[in-house]
């Protein structure tokens, strides 16, 4: 039978998965947003101007004789407006995906706000069921460590497995060790 304490803790270091889960989505949503806002840049500043009289002339004069060729053969005139609808719905989804992406990123800087709060105990124990609250009592008859004393008021959390896979598992995302 063993009672390991394992430190004062901050939410954070009580749960080094969760922390190490949430710092990589962050870099993850850092890596994905610059490429999709220079995407939504690019499109935003595609502007069609109009090329001079002359050229405007002769790309009429080809387009003419493409649209002729074409007809001929049973092709659809070519139109603008499809492509500007395209281009339109590309702007939605990149503005949609970064809608998204900024709400992700909230929501984990939340989590880590959480995550920063301190002042957990964490104590280990391994052993018989019937000796768990022996041991808290013990580890506890003066109160927690750097605590005000027996007569503190303490909230708690026991989590108790018996399965083996479980608790690696539980060790995987909550700081088990000190």
């Amino acid at each position: 039978m063993s009672n390991v304490y394992v430190g004062s803790l901050s939410v954070g270091a009580a749960m080094p998965g969760l922390t190490a889960g949430l710092t990589a989505g962050v870099a993850g949503i850092n890596l994905a947003l610059p490429d999709i806002q220079a995407r939504l840049a690019a499109l935003l500043a595609f502007s069609p101007q109009p090329a001079s009289f002359a050229v405007s002339l002769e790309l009429a004069q080809l387009t003419l004789t493409g649209i002729t060729a074409a007809i001929a053969l049973g092709l659809p005139v070519p139109d603008i407006s499809a492509q500007i609808a395209l281009i339109l719905a590309l702007i939605a989804a990149l503005e949609a995906a970064i809608s998204t992406i900024n709400t992700q990123l909230s929501t984990i800087v939340a989590l880590q706000g959480f995550l920063a709060s301190a002042g957990l105990h964490a104590w280990h124990y391994s052993g018989a069921a019937s000796g768990l609250g022996a041991a808290m009592t013990t580890a506890l008859v003066a109160g927690v460590p750097s605590g005000s004393g027996a007569a503190a008021n303490v909230d708690g959390l026991i989590l108790v497995t018996e399965i083996a896979g479980t608790w690696a598992s539980v060790s995987a995302t909550m700081k088990v060790t000190p």
